[in-house]
């Protein structure tokens, strides 16, 4: 699998191509914490989303945040961040990388995944993201 960088320019354009992942499905979460720097963690999320630059298809969408120095997931039976029913955010500057898989409708901001308000409640914020498509396998 070949995995591209995500940058301030090409980001919005990743996020295009799948529909800004709105009513994507997340299948998969990897959180790779080893001992040392922040520099050396990873978090990688599978999510199914609609390739709307190709033939419409559903396609298994690899993301990884490296560096990882904040991070926050959560499940429950009361409710699950797993369709992500807003699609997702992402920011990417040369100094970090902001992933929200859990946005809200209204206007959005790097800065608001730590305020305090009903969004956001899933995320993670590392120092690159890199990305990957393929056909599947689906879940």
């Amino acid at each position: 699998m070949n995995f591209e960088r995500l940058s301030a320019e090409n980001a919005k354009i990743f996020t295009a191509r799948f529909g800004q992942f709105e009513d994507g499905v997340i299948t998969g979460i990897r959180l790779h914490v080893p001992r040392g720097s922040a520099a050396g963690r990873t978090v990688s999320f599978d999510i199914q989303a609609v390739d709307m630059a190709t033939d419409n298809a559903w396609r298994l969408v690899h993301i990884t945040i490296g560096g990882v120095h904040d991070y926050r997931f959560v499940c429950s039976e009361q409710q699950s961040h797993f369709v992500l029913s807003d699609g997702l955010k992402l920011d990417c500057t040369p100094e970090r990388c902001v992933l929200d898989l859990d946005p809200g409708p209204d206007e959005w901001s790097p800065e608001q995944v730590h305020s305090q308000h009903e969004y956001s409640e899933q995320y993670a914020i590392g120092l690159w993201c890199d990305y990957a498509v393929s056909d599947g396998p689906f879940i």
